[in-house]
């Protein structure tokens, strides 16, 4: 079965110029493709994590989330270990940023990706919940957003930005290590060869990226993943859940895209709120 993007639903964090219109029509569309009907036994429940948020800006955000199970809008998850990086897309000489934030529990199997888009103000919000075997995906432009929540599916998880083609399962551990912020990683790479026809659509020609040679050690959450999970993730090469530290991709019209970790945080409670997506914050310097 073809792997669905864990975030594809934000193609727009690469692609600078896209219009608000074009950014939700694609949103939509991608929320459409997520909730295909999956075959499983879990029974969404909507957690221990609500508690009330307090609007205190001049105008009144706008959230829509919505999918197999509804969400709460003042949802809270408990994290405790943050990634910052950034992604630089160049192309002819112009280049976008956008700033990830990665984030795990060291004691609950909970995982979260928050994205800030510097061209356009969209942010992005993708978070795990092995616990209750749930997933919700979120995008928002000038305080209105909409999302979408679901079942938990490995087979639509991949550790893959959104706006990137889904490689996961071309990549293969190429032997070579690298310590990055610390933490021992391995090198997983695919090679295509040959630049592809630059007449049509940009596709991914070549991929190196470096994924935590022991997640576990950085995600302690990790060891708390229950059943069915825990095998479907032995069974796999690349763990989906292991976001990479450093990355370089090259599409066939020559754009170049790079991740790099610029500070890993341990032992810093926070609690993200599900609203704080319509509210921009101060990222950590």
């Amino acid at each position: 079965m073809k792997r669905v993007i864990l975030l594809l639903v934000c193609t727009l964090v690469v692609v600078q110029t896209h219009a608000q219109q074009t950014l939700f029509r694609k949103v939509k569309a991608s929320f459409r493709h997520l909730t295909e009907n999956h075959k499983d036994t879990f029974q969404l429940d909507d957690g221990p994590y609500e508690r009330p948020f307090v609007n205190t800006g001049k105008t009144t955000p706008q959230l829509v989330i919505a999918g197999e199970e509804s969400a709460q809008v003042d949802s809270v998850y408990p994290f405790d270990i943050s990634i910052y990086q950034q992604i630089v897309a160049v192309k002819a000489g112009d280049s976008s940023e956008q700033d990830i934030t990665v984030l795990y529990s060291s004691e609950r199997p909970y995982v979260g990706v928050l994205i800030d888009n510097k061209a356009n103000g969209a942010r992005y919000q993708y978070f795990a919940d092995f616990v209750h075997a749930s997933r919700l995906s979120m995008t928002a432009i000038n305080s209105v957003g909409s999302g979408e929540k679901g079942k938990l599916d490995l087979e639509a998880v991949s550790p893959v930005y959104p706006g990137e083609a889904d490689y996961l399962e071309r990549l293969h551990k190429t032997g070579r290590t690298a310590e990055i912020a610390g933490i021992l990683c391995e090198e997983y790479a695919f090679d295509a060869g040959t630049l592809a026809d630059t007449s049509g659509t940009a596709i991914l020609v070549s991929a190196h990226t470096w994924l935590p040679a022991k997640l576990h050690e950085l995600f302690g959450g990790y060891i708390h993943i229950p059943e069915p999970y825990r095998q479907q993730l032995s069974e796999k090469e690349v763990s989906p859940l292991a976001m990479p530290l450093a990355a370089e991709l090259l599409y066939s019209d020559g754009t170049v895209v790079s991740t790099s970790t610029t500070t890993i945080i341990l032992a810093e409670p926070r609690n993200v709120r599900t609203a704080d997506i319509l509210i921009p914050v101060k990222r950590h310097s």
